[in-house]
């Protein structure tokens, strides 16, 4: 497997503002408050934000043009606890959320959400057709990534994926690398094959995966890992991680370093990794660039059920020498 590695560049750390709290308009259960506090995902579409939280089998929907509280719209089937340990312990594990490029039926693309893969009830995802103005259109649909993430757990036993990104004919997977086995990996799978899973009998198996390793460094002696992904246009894929001592997949956190977020071109090369305020535990990412400067939205998950979790932005030159001199 060809291993990649770099640092973290030495500049100051980005500034992110807060937009607003993820407040809904309802509890997602009796006994739970009325917010996502777990925030693991997000896309945009126009003026809709589109969330996933690792805890939640719903997608949370929120407008930029307003501070009014969002819906949460099911996308998985099954219930959850409101005990706060006894779902960490069921929850399917959102973590990944993104657009696909149009397909047949669906020319505005689709919103795609994969759960992590660590264990046996997290290995579901789903799919909801986007409309002109970059509403949901439609229902969504569940689909199962179990032959997917058995193939993958051949390079990552204990696969824990993060993150997805549809660059050209490939569909980027980052595996967190914060267990035992230690290593971030990128999985490239052909999209086509990934799709036709999704639209033929709803299970995913790709045979054709190739794998790529990647070393970011470490924040304070914590080594960083992949904590999310967002496709650049069609020549660069954005990613999140962080540094967070004793965290593994199955639920137990450590406290966080800090979190970078980087870029990662199609020849599998890191092009920028820079630091983020260390106040933030960043879990998602969305970017979007104009005039090679990038606009970020950011959502965070501050491991406490009784805040909600904020939306965040900032912006950051492609070039790094333009923050150098």
């Amino acid at each position: 497997m060809d291993r990649q590695s770099t640092t973290p560049e030495e500049l100051p750390p980005l500034t992110l503002n807060v937009l607003r709290e993820l407040d809904l308009e309802e509890r997602p259960a009796p006994g739970r408050a009325a917010h996502i506090s777990a925030a693991s995902g997000i896309a945009r579409r126009g003026d809709f934000v589109y969330v996933i939280g690792d805890d939640e089998l719903g997608l949370g929907v929120f407008r930029l043009a307003t501070q009014e509280p969002g819906a949460l719209r099911p996308v998985l089937r099954g219930e959850l606890s409101a005990d706060y340990d006894r779902r960490k312990k069921e929850k399917p594990d959102l973590e990944a959320l993104t657009l696909l490029p149009p397909l047949d039926g669906r020319p505005f693309g689709t919103l795609l959400g994969l759960g992590s893969g660590s264990n046996p009830k997290r290995q579901r995802g789903f799919v909801w057709a986007l409309a002109a103005d970059g509403s949901l259109d439609g229902e969504p649909t569940e689909f199962d990534l179990s032959p997917l993430y058995d193939r993958l757990r051949e390079s990552a036993e204990e696969l824990n994926i993060e993150g997805a990104a549809a660059l050209g004919d490939r569909l980027l997977l980052f595996h967190r690398g914060n267990t035992e086995q230690g290593l971030n990996i990128v999985a490239e799978v052909p999209l086509d094959e990934f799709v036709d899973g999704l639209q033929e009998d709803g299970r995913v198996e790709c045979e054709d995966v190739s794998t790529r390793a990647y070393e970011l460094g470490d924040l304070d002696g914590v080594p960083l890992t992949f904590s999310d992904a967002t496709p650049l246009g069609d020549e660069l894929v954005v990613f999140t991680a962080s540094a967070e001592p004793g965290s593994d997949p199955h639920g137990t956190d450590g406290e966080i370093r800090g979190s970078v977020v980087g870029m990662i071109d199609r020849d599998g090369q890191v092009q920028r990794l820079r630091t983020i305020d260390r106040k933030w535990k960043v879990e998602g990412v969305y970017a979007s660039v104009d005039a090679r400067v990038i606009d970020f939205l950011f959502v965070c998950d501050q491991d406490n059920p009784d805040i909600a979790s904020p939306l965040l932005s900032a912006a950051m030159p492609i070039e790094s020498r333009f923050e150098t001199s």
